[in-house]
């Protein structure tokens, strides 16, 4: 079942169009990442899940019910929502205080002391309880906001940049700890990010966001093998994205030919087009060799660069490809920049966007 549900919304500041037509389903007790750079709306869209703020047009449902309905309906659904920011403020007052807030305000007190205690062995933060929350580190204070979120048992948990102020250790903690809330207490979790290889880690699904626009959707391994459009695969990282036009075709096996090369990709599009091929995809000879891939690509290594864990070759057949290999390879081959080698793909590693 949708948790969340937001269905054709827009919102703008005045003349200021910061979302534009996101439709987005989040299934009950999954990790979602909503990823893009600095200014493409994933606060905002945030806070509109947390109906901090109204959309321009459009509706967010609440496990099916009209968030836009009545003041009554929005805090009901509101008391549901654990909301912790980029930079949370603590209160000036002790660590059980700041915590128990939520729990005061709502008039449910019974056994909380005992939350508390849970919560705070939960956080590493066991008999933090009269500590001065004004006085805890960033990590620190970013787990109170956390517990602080938690008190009042959330169904839907959100994060704005949760880690996005700590130092590499603190960074590991909460992380730790937010996999640990959503796989253990099956907590629905939406958080941002800008980091990838967090929003890899952390989420069963991401969406990347630029300019206000969802540009994609669904599971790490979707997003970083097949990207959608140039956009996202510049974004993600991917490495030896070309463009070029499709001459022909046969039997969904075409002919794209950029300036300079031909390479052969399976695919039903038509005329101009990008395509990539991951470097983990690609094998090298210093000898031509028969081999099953359709794609055979004569080149010269430009550079090599050690990478700590592998070695990236930069090739040029005409385009330039990277290659990444192991450095016994590199032993073995005897390769040295101006070495002639033989690069080799088969058309399915080809991806077409």
């Amino acid at each position: 079942m949708h948790i969340i549900e937001l269905d054709e919304i827009y919102k703008n500041y005045g003349k200021l169009q910061v979302l534009k037509n996101i439709n987005l389903q989040i299934e009950k007790g999954t990790s979602t990442a909503l990823v893009g750079p600095t200014g493409s709306g994933k606060t905002i869209m945030l806070r509109l899940i947390d109906l901090l703020e109204k959309p321009s047009s459009g509706t967010i449902y609440f496990e099916g019910t009209d968030a836009n309905g009545s003041n009554n309906t929005r805090l009901d659904i509101r008391r549901q929502i654990g909301m912790v920011f980029q930079k949370p403020l603590a209160f000036k007052a002790s660590v059980y205080d700041n915590i128990a807030y939520g729990l005061k305000i709502r008039g449910q007190k019974e056994n909380m002391d005992r939350k508390i205690k849970e919560l705070l062995e939960l956080i590493d933060l066991p008999g933090y309880e009269n500590r001065n929350a004004l006085k805890l580190s960033g990590g620190e204070t970013q787990r109170l906001a956390l517990a602080r979120a938690m008190i009042t048992d959330p169904k839907l948990l959100l994060l704005d940049e949760p880690t996005a102020n700590l130092d590499p250790i603190s960074k590991k903690k909460l992380e730790e700890l937010i996999l640990k809330i959503n796989r253990e207490s099956e907590t629905t979790i939406i958080m941002t990010t800008h980091d990838l290889l967090q929003g890899q880690k952390l989420a069963d699904r991401m969406v990347i966001l630029y300019n206000g626009q969802v540009l994609q959707s669904g599971t790490p391994n979707q997003i970083f093998r097949t990207p959608k459009n140039r956009f996202v695969a510049d974004f993600i990282g991917i490495e030896n994205i070309m463009c070029g036009t499709i001459e022909n075709s046969s039997n969904g096996l075409v002919k794209i030919k950029t300036d300079l090369i031909t390479v052969f990709a399976v695919t039903e599009k038509e005329g101009k087009v990008h395509f990539a091929i991951r470097p983990d995809e690609i094998t090298i000879s210093r000898e031509k060799v028969q081999t099953s891939a359709r794609n055979t690509i004569q080149g010269n290594v430009n550079e090599i660069i050690d990478t700590g864990s592998l070695i990236k070759l930069l090739v040029d057949a005409g385009e330039i490809f990277t290659v990444f290999i192991t450095r016994e390879s590199l032993s073995e081959l005897n390769i040295s920049t101006g070495t002639s080698i033989w690069l080799y793909f088969k058309a399915s590693a080809v991806h077409v966007f």
